[in-house]
């Protein structure tokens, strides 16, 4: 089996796995870690789009946002490096899903967001957005675009 082969068979059934834990009707936050800004999204309750939804800078600000969409799990996007491996930043990654797992006790799931935000930069460059615009909401867009990569997959 090739090396891509065999890694989206990984993904595959760490979805199968993710989704088993999830109960019905009950949207999932798309996390774009950042050390100094975390891009936050939303699904629909149905867990078929995604919506950005704003940028903070601290774990407690997600309090409010769980609660009142009533959010059955997280969906983080993971910087791999180039050759797949994880980096420094991944282990931060890991560090602040940790966090989250002890705060909210909800299943977290790891997506592959190498060049996520190059991508979404491009899309909104292309769609006529202005330059502060796109830096004001660029976390939050990345974190989208995870989500629906995820939400995608079923």
């Amino acid at each position: 089996m090739h090396c891509n082969q065999n890694k989206n068979k990984i993904q595959e059934n760490l979805w199968a796995d993710f989704k088993k834990k999830l109960p019905a009707s009950k949207p999932l936050i798309g996390i774009d870690y950042g050390s100094v800004r975390i891009g936050v999204a939303v699904s629909d309750k149905e867990r078929n789009l995604a919506y950005p939804l704003k940028i903070i800078s601290k774990i407690v600000e997600l309090d409010d946002i769980v609660r009142s969409r009533e959010a059955c799990g997280f969906v983080i996007g993971m910087p791999y490096q180039p050759d797949g491996t994880e980096g420094d930043t991944a282990h931060s990654v890991r560090l602040f899903a940790k966090r989250l797992e002890e705060k909210f006790g909800l299943p977290i799931f790891f997506i592959d967001e190498r060049h996520s935000s190059t991508r979404a930069e491009g899309f909104m460059t292309d769609i006529g957005m202005r330059r502060h615009k796109i830096k004001k909401t660029l976390d939050a867009n990345v974190a989208r675009d995870l989500l629906q990569k995820v939400l995608n997959m079923r």
